[in-house]
């Protein structure tokens, strides 16, 4: 018999693959999503839903690559399918925001930059530093993670 003190585990099944994948890390995430193709298709269902023939289409991907990409998403937890559609998970929320900002980052790459050879090589107080990032940068979000001190 257990002792009040033991503590015991819960096992919490999503329903999805990823559940049982024990190999679900970043590594696989980013190669799931490593050539243009998958991140488009990706960013499309994300945005316009799942119908496949569109989907299809708009990324020019054979029905094996279309298939074989769909299937990489729900094994890594991104996707999940109901009832003959495909929605993104809350882990595919978190995905997608994420993608969302590394192209926010890529479209503002030049003005990182800038903030980096001045913040290097200019021992410059936080508040001058946070001033030229407010004035060079217009996204808010990139800008909470600039000015955030990690």
């Amino acid at each position: 018999m257990r002792s009040k003190q033991q503590k015991t585990s819960i096992k919490i099944s999503t329903g999805t693959r990823a559940s049982k994948n024990k190999s679900l890390t970043v590594a696989n995430i980013l190669r799931t999503l490593s050539d243009p193709k998958s991140v488009e298709l990706f960013k499309s269902i994300s945005t316009t839903g799942s119908d496949s023939a569109d989907l299809r289409n708009t990324t020019r991907l054979s029905p094996r690559q279309y298939y074989s990409r769909l299937s990489n998403f729900t094994r890594n937890g991104m996707l999940i399918k109901k009832n003959g559609k495909k929605y993104r998970t809350a882990f595919g929320r978190i995905v997608y925001y994420e993608l969302i900002t590394i192209e926010k980052a890529i479209t503002n790459y030049y003005k990182l930059k800038a903030i980096d050879s001045i913040g290097l090589y200019n021992d410059m107080p936080h508040e001058e530093h946070k001033k030229i990032i407010d004035a060079l940068i217009t996204d808010p979000d990139i800008r909470e993670i600039l000015s955030s001190r990690v």
